[in-house]
């Protein structure tokens, strides 16, 4: 699941207009967990099923987990206005863990966020801005860290994304802060509130005549989901104060044939990491009635450059998962696997894993983990008369981790993962999502076995948009 999700207001990234038809299909019954079509669709946890971000007016398709309210505006009115969107998204977050270590982490918070993206001045200029916000309702100061909030149980409130756009052709150029939507750096929304980046970027526009896209640039700072504040993304990187450095990246999107999606992707930070991905995926695309096979593939590599800065000495590493997937009649079966090289961890800093074992509490890439895993889903609308109503369990085991450091083995460690959802795609509760996941973590040696997560999430999302053309 990125992704699949649970509640959100990521209104604004680059990429989600790549995986509609895909989504379309499995939205309601698969996996839990966090973004992108990297892994089964319920796993992103955004409000939204297409990013704001990469919209322009003629290509806003109707979007059926929005409220949307159609506007009108008199045809004199600047382009700025008359084909400006708003997105709102009121969200509320519990969430309650019980940590490896013995400690507890608990917090109940309340917020969202108002995103405005203008129409184009002179068919070429525009600007984008979205005030993300997270306030306590509830949080104990000793029961800190389920990043709802920021450190210390303090509220949220922050001009998350603000930006001048300067569209050329089937393209876009962008500077400041702003949502970024690739497997490797992305907006994690699985709290209350996403990352966000400061920077450049070049991204192409949704074209479905055109078989490939992409989008690269350079990022200065990261504002993490549970910060106000922008930070170094070597900060973010080290956990510390770091010598600054920024991440260059790029990134395609490519389908050769119908059915058939790649995905390459690295970035560099200089005297810190290069990290690299490779995707592909195929679906089989067969008939309504029939059941509907997906496979797929990736591998991240990722390796110490420059100075060594990230932990002082040479490493590479790499972590290779692959999936299948079944749909059918409503229901969606997922299996998984994946290993990690020996000489270190994956880091992962600026977003969800992509690999398909990451789960609700952990993501199985220890250095030398292999992992297993598989779930099922159902859709209740399908068959049963409760349209918008799904539910899922997902399991994976994961076993031969060690320290890296010291060649000691470290405990294996299995994680089941359940949810249901209710999410309408019409009616009156059009635009609202209420979703509970329930996770139980077993490794022997902590304090704590098992490591249970509960989290509630309720939260309504309505935009503001012209009429289709």
């Amino acid at each position: 699941m990125r992704h699949a999700g649970s509640i959100g207001i990521a209104a604004i990234a680059t990429w989600a207009a790549l995986e509609t038809q895909t989504r379309a299909q499995t939205a309601s019954a698969s996996p839990p967990g966090e973004t992108s079509q990297l892994v089964p669709a319920d796993r992103r946890e955004i409000a939204d099923q297409e990013h704001l971000a990469s919209w322009t007016v003629n290509k806003i398709k109707p979007q059926p987990y929005m409220n949307e309210i159609y506007w009108r505006m008199p045809d004199d009115t600047p382009a700025f206005f008359r084909d400006s969107l708003v997105q709102f998204v009121a969200r509320t977050y519990y969430l309650t863990r019980d940590n490896a270590d013995g400690t507890r982490s608990q917090a109940w918070a309340a917020g969202g966020w108002v995103a405005f993206r203008s129409g184009l001045i002179g068919d070429v200029f525009g600007m984008h801005a979205a005030y993300y916000t997270s306030q306590k309702l509830f949080g104990p100061l000793d029961q800190d860290g389920t990043k709802l909030l920021a450190p210390g149980q303090n509220s949220i409130g922050t001009l998350g994304q603000i930006y001048g756009r300067a569209q050329f052709g089937d393209q876009e150029f962008r500077g400041g802060y702003q949502l970024v939507d690739t497997p490797l750096i992305n907006p994690q929304d699985n709290r209350m509130v996403p990352n966000t980046f400061g920077g450049i970027t070049l991204d192409s526009l949704p074209d479905k005549d055109r078989n490939y896209d992409y989008a690269l640039g350079y990022l200065w700072t990261v504002k993490q989901r549970d910060s106000n504040d922008f930070i170094p993304m070597s900060d973010a990187l080290l956990g510390a104060d770091a010598i600054n450095h920024g991440a260059a990246f790029g990134m395609v999107k490519w389908r050769p044939a119908p059915g058939l999606s790649t995905v390459f992707m690295d970035y560099h930070i200089h005297d810190y990491v290069n990290s690299g991905f490779v995707q592909a995926e195929y679906d089989f695309q067969r008939p309504k009635g029939i059941p509907n096979w997906i496979v797929g593939a990736n591998f991240i590599t990722q390796q110490s450059v420059g100075a060594n800065l990230l932990t002082g000495n040479d490493f590479t590493t790499h972590q290779a998962s692959a999936k299948v997937q079944m749909v059918y009649a409503g229901w969606t079966m997922f299996a998984a696997g994946s290993f990690t090289g020996n000489d270190s961890k994956i880091y992962s800093p600026f977003g969800t894993k992509p690999n398909y074992t990451d789960m609700q509490q952990i993501s199985f890439d220890n250095a030398g983990e292999k992992a297993l895993g598989g779930s099922v889903a159902y859709d209740f609308g399908y068959a049963m008369g409760l349209p918008g109503v799904s539910a899922g369990a997902w399991y994976t085991r994961g076993w031969d981790a060690i320290n890296p450091a010291t060649q000691l083995a470290i405990p294996n460690r299995n994680e089941l993962d359940v949810w249901i959802q209710y999410r309408p795609t019409e009616g009156p509760l059009k635009g609202f999502r209420l979703k509970t996941q329930y996770s139980s973590l077993w490794q022997q040696g902590n304090v704590r076995d098992p490591q249970t997560e509960f989290r509630f999430i309720v939260d309504y999302t309505v935009l503001f948009r012209p009429p289709m053309n």
